[in-house]
């Protein structure tokens, strides 16, 4: 197979592959942003720190903390979350106040006003999958030598 040949199969494997983690990203962050400009604010404090452990299949383990937080939402009724975001080090300590975003309508899928929990999926997303297409340009780019041989007069 010619270097040409190669160099379209890859570009084109990492440009699609890219272009799939950038629009996975964006929706992620145009979610994101509706969801923080119909939110709900208020105060919670981190009641909890949940340890999940896991063991990869090389037999190393590795710990994450979820802080679990207790807040009222505007109904007043005193609602429990656990976060989809984890760490270790914990990002939150117990008894920690944190602000809240909530939909009011679904207080249970409350998020903690961070820019870990809110907006690093959208990120990551986005960037890897920017960076992914960038390669994958280029590679498409190399794969048609015709076009870089031009001339300028």
């Amino acid at each position: 197979m010619d270097d040409s040949k190669s160099f379209l199969i890859f570009g084109s494997i990492f440009g699609g592959i890219g272009g799939i983690f950038a629009v996975i990203g964006i929706i992620f962050g145009v979610n994101t942003h509706s969801f923080v400009g119909t939110a709900l604010s208020t105060q919670g404090t981190v009641i909890d720190l949940e340890l999940r452990s896991s063991t990869d299949s090389k037999g190393r383990s590795s710990s994450v903390y979820y802080p679990v937080v207790k807040f009222a939402p505007s109904s007043g009724e005193q609602t429990i979350f656990k976060s989809n975001t984890g760490s270790n080090p914990p990002a939150f300590t117990k008894g920690q106040q944190v602000e809240v975003l909530y939909n009011p309508q679904k207080p249970n899928s409350a998020m903690i006003n961070s820019w870990l929990e809110l907006w690093f999926l959208p990120a990551i997303f986005t960037g890897m999958g920017s960076i992914f297409v960038l390669i994958g340009g280029v590679a498409l780019v190399k794969s048609f030598p015709h076009l870089l041989n031009f001339k300028c007069k």
